[in-house]
């Protein structure tokens, strides 16, 4: 355990909602983190099931853990709701099904502190098993975040796996508006203020590809949010970053792809019309484009080539043929 001469407290807000399943090892690896000037913020986002007593009882056996009762207003707002309650000088997101590594905390705090940092991120890994760790990290200072995060740096993306300076978020806060992309809204705000941040490749975060999780929900509208975020973010760039516009636009364009090759698998025929604006759009954008993966420009190959609509026949094909088998 380091000594940060324990005026350093870091605020772990967690916003839960229905989540008896996993709520009890998401709490205690927060309880064994080896970093211990920390106080666990548990925000219950008006459950039905078991989640609010697992809560109480842990907030009774644990003066460091605060609980809150809340009606139902969706993850944002509970986050926003712990980020106000936070009396630490750091904070730290962790989603109810999620787990921390044992040293999560100490890593995170020990290089804010020794790099002077606003922002601190690690990495993501499915299992403890896979929590290997890589001591090397990155700076990136002044506008090189928001440059970063414009071409797709997976490090920008999440809210979660990252530690934060308090002073440092001040009065930002995720928009209760946004049903989906809303962690990387937060977090673009964030890196549009400049910040001195921290990239570690350090796997501190274990996350649980939980089936029953709003991320694996049936498609909606809501996930248009998806466009929404792209398009706000742009706006906040023309306006503070106007040189960096051809990113912006290389952003939007990464947003109607990746929603395009969602729809393709799990919806069929109540979007065309905005699948077909969303593939003109691309048309007219593509010299923006800037490929971040093998996979990026396998996709690109299928929308340039006016192959999207054979790619989602196909693939429909393909799950009546496995519906079938089973």
């Amino acid at each position: 355990m380091i000594d940060l001469s324990n005026d350093l407290k870091v605020s772990v807000i967690v916003p839960i909602f229905n989540a008896e399943k996993y709520l009890d090892s998401c709490i205690q690896s927060v309880l064994r983190q080896t970093y211990r000037n920390w106080e666990l913020i548990l925000v219950d986002d008006g459950s039905k099931d078991r989640s609010g007593a697992i809560a109480d009882e842990y907030q009774q056996a644990d003066k460091r853990i605060r609980v809150i009762h809340t009606p139902n207003a969706g993850v944002s707002s509970a986050r926003n709701q712990g980020i106000e309650l936070a009396t630490g000088n750091y904070i730290a997101i962790l989603d109810a099904d999620d787990e921390l590594t044992d040293d999560c905390l100490e890593k995170l705090t020990k290089t804010a502190v020794s790099d002077n940092a606003d922002i601190v991120a690690g990495r993501y890994c499915s299992g403890r098993n896979s929590a290997e760790q890589k001591e090397h990290k990155f700076i990136w200072r002044e506008q090189e975040a928001i440059k970063n995060s414009l071409m797709d740096n997976p490090f920008t993306y999440s809210a979660c796996a990252k530690l934060y300076r308090t002073d440092f978020i001040g009065e930002t806060r995720f928009d209760s508006r946004l049903k989906v992309s809303e962690d990387s809204y937060f977090v673009f705000q964030l890196l549009c203020k400049n910040p001195t941040f921290i990239a570690l490749e350090n796997k501190i975060y274990l996350y649980r590809n939980n089936p029953e999780s709003a991320t694996n929900e049936a498609f909606s509208i809501k996930f248009f949010d998806v466009l929404r975020v792209a398009d706000l973010k742009s706006e906040i760039v023309e306006q503070q970053f106007p040189e960096m516009m051809d990113l912006a636009i290389n952003m939007q364009l990464k947003a109607r792809m990746s929603l395009l090759r969602v729809l393709a698998v799990r919806t069929k025929n109540e979007y065309h019309d905005l699948e077909n604006e969303m593939l003109a759009w691309i048309k007219r954008n593509r010299q923006f484009y800037i490929p971040a993966t093998k996979d990026d420009e396998r996709w690109m190959f299928i929308l340039r080539h006016q192959m999207y609509y054979v790619y989602k026949a196909a693939k429909h094909i393909q799950c009546a043929i496995r519906a079938i088998k089973h």
